[in-house]
């Protein structure tokens, strides 16, 4: 449940740590880019993860908005994301630089605070799909999941960009350290897209959960501190596993300046939202720092921790 969040998150990491020289400098098919069919007229990626593998098509798309559509045909949920380097650097330098600071299984990679993530959806469950626009500039990419599959190869082509216009949105949520801003504001039910910001300095993540009607800040904040390991038993009156859905989207992760769409389909009833990417000065996910809002999808009203 929420306690084994921050180590999924970290997997997406160190999976992205597992990057090779070889792997950026193979060929890619030119693939065509295929019709989105969701009515959106963006290209699209589709990226199909299974127990053991994880591939993209096409390996090629034009630069700007990009429709990323995961398709999970895994045991367990499970997302995808993109990522790239920073501002001045090559894929290759990169990835030279990310081999150079191994981690640990309990940290994330430190690379990853200064990487360009453009984001990826929240989970999907097994047999499900979840889909986000992205914005990917001219370059090479890398794509990863929060399992452990090889990471694909993306390019996004230069050229002339055609006009492109972002998907209308119901909700827009900026992030900060260490709060989500927006989810104050009535939030509708149905098939809609969020806009989400990274205004802060760290990478940030947009975990949504469905959690029982009257769910209280306490309750989470409450399973958050506690930490439990893997498989441990919840005391009595703690929220558990099968009181939160977390397969119904959001954004994976995404650094400073990104804006990503997920797109949504929400029920009514009572959403937390969370961050769990760590904090590098405290080690502490977001989440525990006041990184948590509760909100009621068809009615008004979220509850912050600040």
């Amino acid at each position: 449940m929420m306690q084994r969040v921050p180590r999924r998150t970290v997997l997406a990491g160190l999976v992205a740590a597992t990057f090779t020289l070889p792997m950026a400098r193979r060929s890619r098919a030119q693939g065509a880019t295929p019709a989105s069919g969701s009515g959106l007229d963006y290209p699209e990626v589709q990226v199909t993860v299974t127990d053991q593998a994880l591939t993209v098509s096409p390996t090629t798309v034009p630069a700007g908005l990009v429709l990323l559509t995961v398709i999970n045909q895994t045991s367990d949920q499970i997302s995808a994301g993109v990522l790239g380097p920073p501002a001045g650097q090559s894929m290759e330098e990169f990835m030279t630089s990310a081999q150079a600071t191994p981690s640990t299984d309990e940290e994330m990679p430190s690379f990853l605070y200064q990487a360009t993530i453009p984001g990826g959806p929240g989970d999907a469950g097994p047999g499900k799909t979840s889909q986000a626009v992205i914005n990917l500039t001219p370059g090479d990419w890398a794509v990863f999941s929060e399992g452990n599959q090889q990471p694909a190869m993306l390019t996004a082509s230069s050229g002339t960009p055609a006009a492109q216009a972002p998907p209308p949105t119901t909700v827009t949520v900026t992030e900060q350290e260490f709060a989500f801003l927006g989810l104050d504001q009535p939030v509708p039910a149905g098939p809609q897209f969020w806009e989400v910001v990274n205004r802060g300095q760290q990478p940030h993540m947009l975990l949504l959960g469905k959690v029982p009607a009257g769910t209280t800040l306490q309750q989470v904040m409450d399973v958050i501190n506690l930490n439990l390991p893997d498989n441990a038993t919840p005391p009595p009156g703690m929220l558990q596993d099968k009181d939160v859905d977390f397969t119904i989207g959001g954004v994976l992760m995404q650094s400073t300046g990104q804006t990503v769409y997920p797109r949504l389909d929400l029920a009514p009833g009572r959403y937390v939202a969370l961050c769990f990417v760590p904090d590098p000065a405290t080690g502490q996910p977001h989440a525990a720092e006041g990184m948590v809002s509760l909100f009621d999808v068809g009615s008004a009203g979220a509850t912050p921790t600040g």
